[in-house]
């Protein structure tokens, strides 16, 4: 009997309609898998973000599983002509895609990260970690995995045909095809709108890339940025157990330290380079430092304005940002200060919308009786608005002060697009000479602050937002001086010192609250810095953006980011590559970074 080719369609048909249903079985059990997911971040603090929550992962499970059969197992029907090899071909993909997901959920329960290149590392030394064999644990579930594929597969190629005539694939198909569109389209409403219980969610699940359209919008014109603006700065989160911050209730000394009595001034000046701080760009704030502590290899936490004044009254890196400006929460740092009932003036002429203030440092200040917020609308009326107010303070009384002194020009130095040499230099002439006038109003400041009598009771931190490049943004350059900062601390009865170890923002408030406010918990309870003058080398300096977090180390400096991009450079610039006897990440470090930025997320 010769043999036609209605054989070999047919058996096609059979393999191909027998790997639609084993897909569909895949996406049932993928999806299970992922509710995980929802499990370790919470559920979202509405209604429309849980119901997105869940569309979501319906959708975007559906359409990779489906990218999966398009690209892989669809083909391989019209290859492989023996069906047994070609089910089991599946069921290994099936069985390695399904472990993967498995081990991603536990490295996102245990980092708050997707699997990526640099997690992939860990994997490979769990030795270092002890953490990572939590993780390793989880290959116990292939050879389960391996047989429930191999079950429900026979099921199903004894049952296929049935399954086919009862005619339920196409609605099942619509059904998910509309919850993966429905989910894009609901995320770009709720970008150009920013509601951020769906927007929050954006990194939730692997190989999530969800669809924006807030640029185009806004040429449109159907977006309108300024109530946007309005609308998140009135709208506070409901999930306030999102954060466990601080960790432990705060405990006092119940004895006065001996600058209990002492007024606080933080004086913040935009985008400040370490560099400028010297006798020919800021004579004034380079005599001040030499009579106080200078500390010259100091970092912002961020390398833009926001996360910047962020790090500064947290001592949290950013990847906290989200979870505090949403539900308002304020910092202990301000908690203390207005529990003393201490007199307190805000004073910027950027307001206090942007950075969002009034959404994270300042967020319990509203409608208080004792705190002035400036209305100014440049530096200048900052200095007379400040004179004004640090007249009307009582000597007896110690209050709190917080300056906020704006690059007017800062959008020039920002722009990413590639600039020449004569551009740089233009730019860095510009640059020099407002910092020159910034110098001038600091000095204005003390000066106020020395005709009241006030200095000698005054406890001044001066340091800078972030640091700034005049090349082009995403540059080894920008990567080097994005962060680093001058700081200068002036505390009366402290010996003038010159500091040259590393240090950062999120260390000036553990060092007030102790120093001032006599706390007595450890500084890892309420920040992730350390006391700044206790002569201990730390490992590694922490900055970035919510994006990209940057490590600086002695000898180089390394950018990572949540997709597993990572990149080295020294401290001239040159890439660092890593070989077998130039290992450019050190695992143990990244794994404490890892800890760090979730250390206070609610468990």
């Amino acid at each position: 009997m010769v043999e036609t080719g209605h054989k070999f369609h047919d058996n096609v048909a059979k393999k191909v309609a027998w790997a639609h249903w084993f897909t569909f079985f895949n996406i049932v059990a993928i999806s299970l898998i992922s509710l995980r997911y929802i499990a370790y971040s919470g559920l979202a603090d509405t209604g429309l973000g849980i119901v997105y929550q869940f569309v979501s992962l319906l959708g975007h499970f559906s359409f990779l599983s489906a990218v999966v059969f398009g690209i892989l197992i669809f083909p391989l029907a019209f290859i492989i002509s023996n069906n047994l090899l070609y089910r089991l071909i599946s069921i290994l993909i099936a069985t390695t895609a399904i472990t993967f997901l498995i081990v991603d959920t536990q490295i996102f329960r245990l980092y708050e990260f997707h699997l990526n290149p640099l997690i992939w590392q860990f994997l490979q030394k769990p030795e270092q970690v002890e953490e990572i064999y939590s993780i390793n644990l989880h290959y116990i579930s292939i050879p389960i995995t391996f047989a429930l594929e191999v079950f429900f597969s026979l099921i199903l190629w004894k049952k296929v045909r049935n399954i086919q005539a009862k005619q339920i694939g196409k609605p099942i198909a619509l059904f998910l095809f509309a919850s993966f569109v429905l989910s894009h389209l609901v995320f770009i409403w709720a970008d150009a709108t920013q509601y951020r219980p769906i927007t929050h969610q954006k990194s939730l699940y692997p190989l999530s890339y969800p669809m924006t359209a807030r640029t185009f919008l806004k040429k449109q014109g159907w977006l309108n940025e300024d109530i946007i603006q309005k609308r998140e700065l009135g709208a506070a989160g409901t999930n306030q157990q999102e954060l466990n911050y601080p960790l432990e209730k705060l405990v006092y000394s119940k004895s006065p330290t001996a600058s209990a009595d002492k007024n606080i001034l933080i004086i913040n000046i935009e985008s400040l380079r370490a560099d400028m701080l010297n006798p020919q760009n800021m004579p004034n704030l380079q005599a001040l430092a030499d009579q106080g502590i200078n500390f010259k290899n100091h970092f912002s936490g961020a390398n833009n304005n926001e996360q910047g004044v962020f790090s500064l009254f947290y001592g949290l890196p950013n990847s906290y940002w989200y979870g505090v400006t949403e539900n308002h929460i304020p910092p202990v740092f301000m908690t203390k200060i207005n529990e003393e009932n201490r007199p307190i003036g805000l004073f910027s002429s950027i307001g206090f919308v942007h950075p969002k203030f009034l959404q994270s440092s300042f967020s319990h200040l509203k409608g208080k009786n004792n705190v002035y917020y400036s209305k100014a609308q440049n530096n200048n009326q900052v200095i007379q608005q400040w004179g004004e107010w640090i007249t009307s303070q009582s000597k007896t009384t110690p209050w709190f002060g917080y300056i906020y002194l704006e690059q007017q020009n800062e959008h020039l130095f920002n722009q990413p697009s590639k600039k020449s040499i004569p551009q740089q230099t233009e730019r860095l002439a510009l640059y020099q000479s407002q910092v020159s006038t910034i110098d001038n109003q600091v000095a204005r400041l003390i000066d106020k602050l020395k005709q009241q009598k006030q200095y000698e009771n005054t406890v001044i931190v001066i340091t800078g937002t972030h640091g700034q490049s005049f090349k082009e943004q995403n540059t080894n350059d920008a990567l080097i001086s994005g962060a680093n900062v001058p700081m200068v601390l002036i505390w009366p009865n402290k010996a003038p010192r010159t500091i040259y170890r590393m240090t950062s923002h999120v260390d000036i408030i553990p060092t007030l609250m102790q120093d001032i406010f006599g706390i007595e918990n450890q500084s890892n309870q309420y920040s992730s810095g350390h006391y700044l003058l206790k002569d201990n080398d730390r490992e590694y300096v922490l900055s970035g953006d919510i994006n990209n977090y940057i490590i600086y180390e002695d000898r180089k400096i390394t950018q990572f980011s949540g997709n597993g991009d990572i990149n080295s450079i020294d401290w001239q610039g040159e890439h660092i590559e890593a070989n077998e006897h130039n290992d450019k990440f050190n695992i143990t470090l990244l794994i404490d970074v890892l800890s760090t930025l979730r250390r206070f997320n609610q468990n």
